[in-house]
């Protein structure tokens, strides 16, 4: 009795806080308004950016090019709400960027070389982008933030079964294994496919994405966990799927103001 009431009151909160996005066409739960996640963004981003840890490189020999790709993509995606931000992390070990809500960008410098030049560099700024274009951070919040809800109320509804704690451990194993983790897939699916439109669309090769994803492959080969347990797809079906893509990105590339493509040069101390 009380599992169904909980069920009947949850039901209309999630059609209530779906949304349709405009990309993709697929229904997300946003319990978060964008103005919300913005802001955590932008706070987010002055913590995870300012500490004494962290180095910045303003050098404009390796600074330069993320501002100017970062400046190209920021145009093509057209999103005036978002108030762009691009820094580069002086880290030779972390192969890795972001983007948060609200256009808040960082590149760490162990990447350069995966990316190679400016046209790899706008793939994976596209495809960062995208997240946040397409509202994957507040889909994951809403998620996690629902999921937990549930978990809590199945908690009080099972309260007096013996195998209360078994249950509530299946639940929440269910609720990783078999949602939370497809759709962080799904997100990186989602992200490259129009990531690759919008790089192409602001003037960037979308080829180079085929050869950035093959770099990055060799670099993770042996390091991966089955891919039903992992957040990210393999990088071969991502390649897969961009050979799929191509067409309409070439297409988007041809229509678009083209981009000279430069060598990026690799900051001090990554191999």
């Amino acid at each position: 009795m009380r599992r169904a009431l909980l069920l009947s009151l949850a039901l209309p909160l999630l059609l209530a806080t779906c949304k349709t996005s405009p990309y993709t066409g697929r229904k997300q739960l946003h319990l978060f308004s964008e103005s919300q996640m913005n802001e955590m963004g932008a706070q987010a981003y002055v913590e995870m950016t300012s500490s004494s840890s962290v180095k910045l490189i303003t050098d404009a020999t390796y600074f330069g090019p993320l501002q100017e790709v970062g400046g190209a993509i920021a145009q093509a995606a057209n999103k005036p709400s978002f108030k762009w931000e691009f820094k580069l992390i002086d880290d030779p070990e972390t192969v890795n960027a972001w983007c948060l809500p609200g256009g808040k960008i960082a590149f760490y410098t162990a990447i350069y070389p995966v990316l190679v030049d400016t046209n790899g560099m706008a793939i994976v700024m596209g495809h960062e982008v995208m997240h946040a274009l397409l509202e994957h951070g507040n889909e994951r919040m809403s998620q996690s933030t629902f999921a937990n809800g549930i978990l809590a109320a199945s908690s009080i509804a099972l309260s007096s079964n013996q195998y209360h704690d078994q249950i509530i451990g299946l639940i929440g194993a269910g609720a990783t294994i078999g949602v939370l983790l497809p759709y962080s897939r799904k997100h990186e699916s989602e992200a490259d496919e129009q990531g690759l439109y919008l790089a192409a669309k602001a003037g960037y090769d979308p080829e180079a994405g085929i050869q950035v994803w093959e770099r990055m492959a060799k670099l993770s080969e042996g390091a991966r966990p089955p891919e039903f347990l992992s957040t990210h797809p393999d990088p071969r079906n991502r390649i897969k799927n961009m050979q799929k893509w191509m067409p309409k990105a070439k297409q988007l590339y041809a229509q678009s103001q083209r981009k000279t493509n430069r060598k990026l040069a690799i900051p001090p101390g990554v191999k």
